[in-house]
């Protein structure tokens, strides 16, 4: 009934089958509840006592609730794949319940069923509405968290186990406590109600990545994705080709007012490389601040700098010009200096709508 008018009749009518069914029902003694977040706010429990409440960041069953790592090593070897061991890792394992590091039980017991096929198992149990809640509350702030995560990294909030659905509506923090509890993020407390978040593994990168995708219109979504396989292919046409989808959609026309929403445009697609990078803005390299530099985090792909321009002349001579000391820029000031192996340098103009790439590469 979440986000649906239908709300508060459905919290009514389970606080009065929890009150009749666990209060005065004289056949039972005894019962166990289960379920992804603590309703106690709600009021459904009001009347009853004696109750006992464990969440996420209990320790008392923090181990009952999935597989911890040394199952994962048994159950892939009991089916005769030990060495798929570290793609379970890399795909469901991430999540932190009271002092056990834990693995999606269903998506792994799924991934083994299937073969050890990896997929979005338990995103594809149910609907994703509190993600596209998280995505259609985008701000300034929310949107630096967006491309923090999707880089990898971990970002502080307060956490509130207890939260309602209902004080979901509008309220950005609330909603990042449903995320911890309900394992769109994993939650490690830090102190009081401070937790750090982070996106716990490749599943959800990808589960973030196309609701990502999915919340703009499909052909944007199209763009992003080519956007990203060409720069790493080095395919400077079809960048320029997916640049100009992307920012000729009115999506952005009220993002895009200068050079620096550009960067946290491309640096938020790098989401859909879900963990392969570590994407930075305005990072600190060599000599200065690149725009954008994507360090690899899988030596078999490219490390990224681009320099990106933004032009205010129709002149057609001036994206070239611009492009060439985007280019130009990145080399003379070295953003590429602590890198190894293959890189890609990347000029990039955009001028209204259009774009020109210049390219170069380099083996460091």
């Amino acid at each position: 009934a979440f986000n649906k008018d239908t709300y508060d009749y459905v919290v009514g009518f389970i606080r009065e089958f929890y009150s009749l069914v666990l209060k005065s029902n004289p056949h039972m003694s005894f019962a166990v509840v289960t379920g992804v977040m603590q309703i106690a706010k709600e009021s459904i429990f009001s009347g009853l006592n004696n109750l006992r409440v464990d969440n996420v960041f209990s320790k008392k069953f923090d181990e009952r609730y999935g597989f911890t790592e040394p199952e994962v090593k048994d159950l892939c070897t009991y089916y005769g794949h030990p060495e798929k061991f570290e793609e379970a890792k890399e795909w469901y394992d991430g999540y932190r319940f009271g002092d056990a590091d834990i693995y999606n039980p269903w998506s792994l017991l799924t991934y083994i069923y299937n073969d050890f096929e990896p997929g979005t198992y338990w995103a594809d149990t149910s609907g994703n509405d509190i993600l596209e809640t998280f995505l259609d509350g985008l701000d300034d702030r929310t949107y630096g968290d967006l491309v923090a995560l999707g880089n990898g990294k971990t970002v502080s909030k307060q956490i509130y186990p207890s939260v309602s659905m209902r004080d979901v509506d509008g309220d950005l923090d609330a909603v990042y406590s449903v995320m911890a509890v309900t394992g769109y993020l994993n939650a490690v407390p830090k102190g009081d109600n401070d937790y750090r978040l982070s996106i716990p593994n490749r599943e959800l990168y990808k589960v973030f990545y196309e609701n990502v995708t999915r919340s703009l219109k499909m052909d944007v979504g199209v763009a992003m994705r080519r956007f990203l396989g060409s720069m790493e292919r080095k395919d400077v046409p079809k960048m320029e080709e997916s640049l100009f989808m992307l920012f000729s959609k009115n999506f952005f026309d009220i993002l895009l007012k200068d050079e620096a929403d550009y960067r946290l445009v491309l640096a938020t697609i790098a989401l859909g490389r879900g963990g392969r990078y570590d994407v930075g803005i305005e990072r600190e390299g060599g000599n200065g601040r690149a725009d954008i530099i994507m360090r690899r985090n899988d030596p078999r792909y490219p490390n990224i700098v681009v320099e990106l321009k933004k032009s205010r002349s129709d002149d057609p001579e001036d994206l070239e010009k611009m492009a060439e000391e985007g280019l130009r820029q990145i080399k003379t000031k070295e953003y590429y200096l602590g890198m190894k192996g293959k890189t890609y340098l990347y000029g990039v103009c955009l001028q209204n709508k259009k774009a020109k790439v210049l390219f170069e590469e380099m083996d460091l």
